[in-house]
C-alpha cells in the first residue's frame, strides 16, 4: 500500500502544475489496508475500543470477518438508530486514500453512507470527513457499517471519494476523485437454519355450534355463538374452557408443508412460548395442519392474545408467521348460511370404508357440522352412519342417497339436496369409475412425498421435486396413484394442459390474487373469491395461466 500511495502522491504533484481548468485528477489505488469488527452495544468494536479489530488484511482488496451470530456476548444486538430496528452490526474500515483538504462526496455503489439517528456507532461514521482530511499515519480512511445476518454476506463494493487539494507552489486548487473496489465477506460460524416466513392457510374449529374461527388481516377472530334460548332470555352463557382450532400452514410461496415439519408453542406479547392459542407439547404437522387449544382460563391479561406468532421447523429451515391479535367475542349470533349443500354431488366408496362428506353454507361458504341421514327411498342396507352422525359407512354393494341438515344457533334449520353414494366390493374395480384418470400432472409442492399407499400412515418410498411431471393412474379420496404404483397427495398436483385446451378449476382461498405473470413479483391485476370457477390453459411452475392471460397460484386451485 505504501508504494501505491507514493505513486498517487507523485501524480498529484504533477497535476498541481496543470492550469486550473484542467486541474482534475482521478486515481484508483491498487490496494488498501482493510479492517473488520463486530460492533458492540456502546458503538465501539467488540473488545472495548475502536482500535480492536476482528479481522485485518494489509495491501488487499478483500477481507473476511467470521462471527457467531447466536452469541450475544461476541455478537450483540444493538440499536441501529431512529426509524430503524435492532440488529447485529459490523464495522468495515478501508485505509489507503490520499488525504484531501475538503471532502465533497463519499459514496458506496453510488449511495451516500447513512447512519440511523441515535445509533451508538453514528459518530464514528460521521467522522469520515475528518478521517479523509487528517487521516491516520498520513493516510486517509473511511468507515461504514454492515448488518450481520444468519445467512452471512458477500459483496463487492464500488467506493468513490471526491475531495480537493491545493498546490502549495502555485496555489491552484484541484479536484481529486478516488475510486476503489472492495470485496467484503461476512461468515457466520454458528450452525443455523434458513429463516423463512410462514402463513396461516386455513383455520377451523372442532365445534362450529359453539365457536367460529376466521382470519381478517392480522386478526384471528374467535366468535363464541349462543343458543336461541340464550338470546331470548339473556341467560348467562357458559362456554367451554378448552376449544380446538385446526390450523393449516403454508410457506411464503403458498405451498403446503409435505415434509416433516415440527410446530412449537405459540408466543405472544406477554410471553415467549405462551399465548391464548396453545400446544401441549411440540408436535408434527399432519397434512400441513395441527390442532391447537384455545385456553380462556387465567387469560385475563390481554397481552396473551396480542402479537401471537406460530413457529415451525423443517430439516432445512425455521418458519415463523407474522403477528396476530386474537379477538375473542361472546354471545355472537351465527351468520345465516342461507342454506347448506354437499361439496361433492356423488362419491364412490368400498364396503367397510368410512367417508365424511363436507357440508358448506350457501351464503358463508364455510363448513358446518351437519347431521347426516338416509335420503328418501334409499336402501338403508347399503350404508350406515357413525355414532356422531357426520360420516357414512359402506355396508353392502349398491347405491344409496344421503341428506344433511344443519340448525343454526338461533333455531333455523336447513337441509341439503340428496348426495349419491355408490358402494363397491372391497378390491373391486369399475371401468366406468369417475376416479379413473390416466392423465399427466405437474408437482406444485416444493417437495412431494411418494408413499407406498394412499395415506400418511404409509411409509415414504421417495419424493418428487417441484415441476416434475407424473402419470396418474387414478385419484381417490384425495390420493393419486401413480403408474409406478406409488401414491402422492392429489392436492399438490396440477393437470398438464396440452394445446391450450382449458380445464375448469375452482378457487379454494378466501381471496386469491390475480397477477400479470407467474410470480409474486408481477403486478396484481385483481382478486378472485373462494369457489370462483376459472379456466386454466397452462402451467408455469407453481402458477396457473388463465384463459384471459393472467396467472394465479396453483396452491389455491382445486378441480
Amino acid at each position: 500500500m505504501k508504494k501505491t500511495l507514493a505513486i498517487v502522491l507523485a501524480l498529484a504533484m504533477v497535476l498541481c502544475m496543470i492550469p486550473v481548468s484542467f486541474a482534475v485528477s482521478e486515481v484508483e489505488p491498487e490496494s488498501f489496508d482493510l479492517y473488520a469488527a463486530v460492533i458492540g452495544e456502546d458503538g465501539n468494536n467488540i473488545g472495548g475500543t475502536n482500535t480492536t479489530w476482528g479481522a485485518f488484511k494489509e495491501d488487499a482488496n478483500s477481507i473476511t470477518l467470521k462471527y457467531n451470530y447466536e452469541s450475544e456476548k461476541t455478537c450483540p444486538t444493538i440499536d441501529t438508530g431512529r426509524y430503524t430496528r435492532d440488529a447485529k452490526m459490523a464495522m468495515i474500515k478501508v485505509k489507503g486514500f490520499m488525504l484531501v483538504e475538503d471532502v465533497t462526496e463519499v459514496t458506496i455503489d453510488g449511495v451516500e453512507i447513512e447512519v440511523g439517528q441515535g445509533a451508538p456507532y453514528g459518530t464514528r461514521v460521521e467522522n469520515n470527513n475528518t478521517s479523509l482530511t487528517k487521516g491516520e499515519d498520513g493516510v486517509g480512511y473511511l468507515l461504514f457499517p454492515i448488518e450481520l445476518t444468519k445467512a452471512g454476506y458477500y459483496d463487492t463494493m464500488n467506493i468513490r471519494v471526491v475531495g480537493t487539494r491545493t498546490d502549495s507552489d502555485s496555489g491552484f486548487k484541484y479536484t481529486v476523485t478516488q475510486t476503489a473496489k472492495i470485496t467484503v465477506k461476512l461468515e457466520n460460524t454458528a450452525d443455523y437454519k434458513t429463516a423463512r416466513d410462514a402463513d396461516i392457510y386455513d383455520i377451523e374449529t372442532n365445534d362450529r355450534g359453539t365457536l367460529d374461527a376466521y382470519i381478517v388481516g392480522d386478526k384471528i377472530y374467535l366468535d363464541f355463538v349462543a343458543k336461541k334460548s340464550e338470546f331470548l332470555n339473556n341467560d348467562k352463557v357458559e362456554y367451554k374452557k378448552n376449544n380446538i382450532l385446526k390450523i393449516t400452514f403454508c410457506d411464503d410461496d403458498g405451498d403446503l408443508f409435505d415434509v416433516e415439519t415440527w410446530a412449537y408453542e405459540p408466543s405472544s406479547t406477554k410471553k415467549t412460548g405462551d399465548a391464548i392459542i396453545q400446544l401441549s407439547k411440540e408436535a408434527n404437522l399432519e397434512d400441513s395442519a395441527l390442532n391447537y387449544n384455545v385456553v380462556l382460563t387465567n387469560r385475563v391479561d390481554t397481552d396473551y392474545a396480542k402479537g401471537v406468532t406460530f413457529k415451525l421447523e423443517t430439516d432445512t429451515a425455521i418458519y415463523e408467521t407474522g403477528e396476530y391479535d386474537v379477538v375473542v367475542r361472546y354471545g355472537v349470533r351465527e351468520a345465516d348460511p342461507k342454506g347448506v349443500y354437499f361439496a361433492e354431488s356423488s362419491k364412490t366408496i368400498k364396503v367397510g370404508e368410512t367417508y365424511s362428506p363436507v357440508v358448506l353454507g350457501v351464503a358463508t361458504n364455510a363448513r358446518v357440522d351437519a347431521d347426516l341421514a338416509p335420503g328418501s327411498g334409499t336402501d338403508v342396507q347399503v350404508v350406515d352412519f357413525n355414532d356422531d352422525g357426520d360420516a357414512v359407512i359402506g355396508t353392502r354393494e349398491g347405491v344409496a342417497y344421503i341428506t344433511a341438515s344443519y340448525t343454526t344457533n338461533y333455531g333455523k334449520t336447513y337441509k341439503t339436496n340428496a348426495m349419491k353414494i355408490t358402494v363397491t366390493a372391497q378390491g373391486a374395480t369399475d371401468d366406468d369409475d369417475d376416479d379413473k384418470d390416466g392423465k399427466t400432472y405437474m408437482v406444485t409442492a416444493s417437495s412431494l412425498r411418494v408413499r407406498s399407499g394412499a395415506g400418511t400412515n404409509f411409509s415414504q418410498i421417495g419424493s418428487l421435486k417441484n415441476g416434475a411431471t407424473v402419470k396418474v393412474e387414478s385419484i381417490a379420496n384425495g390420493w393419486a396413484k401413480l403408474e409406478n404404483g406409488g401414491y402422492v397427495s392429489a392436492q399438490y398436483l396440477a393437470e398438464v394442459v396440452d394445446n391450450g385446451e382449458a380445464q375448469t378449476m375452482y378457487v379454494t382461498a378466501r381471496t386469491l390474487n390475480v397477477r400479470k405473470g407467474p410470480g409474486t413479483s408481477y403486478a396484481k391485476v385483481g382478486t378472485l373469491s373462494r369457489g370462483t370457477a376459472v379456466q386454466v390453459v397452462g402451467f408455469s411452475g407453481n402458477w396457473a395461466k388463465l384463459s384471459n392471460g393472467y396467472y394465479v397460484s396453483t396452491s389455491y386451485l382445486a378441480k
